[in-house]
């Protein structure tokens, strides 16, 4: 008896297989390639067809073009009850692409099968070959590894929708060894390529008042244990409005900035969206003037010098000072030995 081109997948393996790849892949598919994709014989192939078309699950059509026999699932005659179109399910994967980078590998798996199971709720098969091809392409800088946090992100993203009370071991710059908290988490947050997790003491539930919440970086927690201990819903309305539409990430009471910004960085400025009440003044040497609100002392302080002498902060003033020292230090730091001497 010959011997099995692929010995390690039996027969059951293969029906499961074929049978997704004709749901999920709305494509023909030929014998010979049937035969090449799972690693058997051309009379194995015309047998777990068999299997599937008796299971009346999934009806097969079937042709020869030339010398070739080819299958391909039958469209229902009946469109299922949901609004789904191709359009909607691109821009889901537009979505999926965007944070590709932050995602653990496991989980983007999870998301492109599920993707490729809604292709099958679409009215016309015919959008369905096509509609998981992807055309974004992500360029981070600084990203952070997240493929060792598949678990921790999972057991947090339980403990927000189910209202539990969590133990996090975190590496704080602030500790020179890890730090236990015992937490409430309510909120995931995105920011320049990171996720954070925004929590409340579990000793400060029983408090009206929101200022002793924190934001833990999820990159440095090293272990999460989910409590069987729920808590009431927090309700994030204020912090909606003070975070969310405000710049920065840090906590604090918001303030505000104006900003003179050369010509050659107020295309880019104008571009953007730094606070939801900001303002904009246009000068006539094509620079302009940007008011808007922050939250952070330390992010607006580095965002000013991160524009490398194109950007003026004029209030607040304690801010100046801080700009003025931080500019003196990187001359310092930049200085060449022999201007140093003089």
């Amino acid at each position: 008896m010959p011997t099995k081109k692929d010995p390690y997948s039996g027969p059951s393996q293969k029906v499961i297989g074929m049978f997704s790849l004709f749901l999920f892949s709305g494509r023909a598919h030929s014998l010979t390639h049937l035969a090449q994709t799972f690693q058997c014989s051309k009379q194995t192939v015309l047998r777990t067809v068999e299997q599937i078309e008796r299971s009346h699950w999934l009806t097969l059509d079937t042709w020869i073009t030339g010398r070739e026999k080819f299958y391909q699932a039958r469209k229902t005659q009946r469109t299922p009850n949901i609004s789904l179109d191709a359009e909607g399910l691109g821009k889901l994967l537009l979505c999926r692409d965007m944070v590709w980078h932050l995602l653990p590998d496991s989980y983007r798996r999870e998301i492109t099968r599920t993707l490729q199971g809604a292709t099958t709720l679409l009215p016309d098969f015919d959008d369905r070959d096509g509609v998981m091809a992807s055309y974004t392409l992500v360029k981070p800088k600084g990203m952070i590894d997240y493929s060792n946090k598949e678990f921790i992100i999972t057991d947090l993203i339980r403990a927000i929708r189910e209202h539990r009370l969590c133990d996090i071991i975190y590496i704080s710059p602030k500790h020179a060894e890890p730090h236990l908290y015992t937490v409430a988490p309510y909120q995931m947050i995105v920011f320049h390529e990171s996720l954070y997790l925004r929590v409340r003491p579990a000793d400060m539930l029983d408090t009206p008042k929101d200022a002793k919440d924190m934001l833990l970086a999820v990159h440095r927690m090293r272990a999460v244990a989910t409590s069987e201990v729920r808590f009431k819903a927090i309700r994030i309305k204020k912090q909606a409005r003070q975070f969310a539409g405000s710049f920065g990430l840090n906590q604090g009471e918001p303030f505000r900035v104006q900003v003179r910004v050369s010509p050659v960085a107020a295309l880019y400025v104008s571009e953007r969206i730094w606070s939801d009440d900001q303002s904009i003044v246009y000068a006539k040497d094509g620079g302009l003037t940007l008011e808007f609100s922050s939250t952070s002392e330390k992010e607006t302080v580095a965002w000013v010098l991160s524009f490398g002498g194109e950007m003026e902060l004029l209030f607040p003033e304690p801010l100046r000072d801080k700009i003025s020292a931080c500019a003196k230090s990187v001359l310092t730091l930049h200085q060449r030995q022999e201007d140093a001497l003089l």
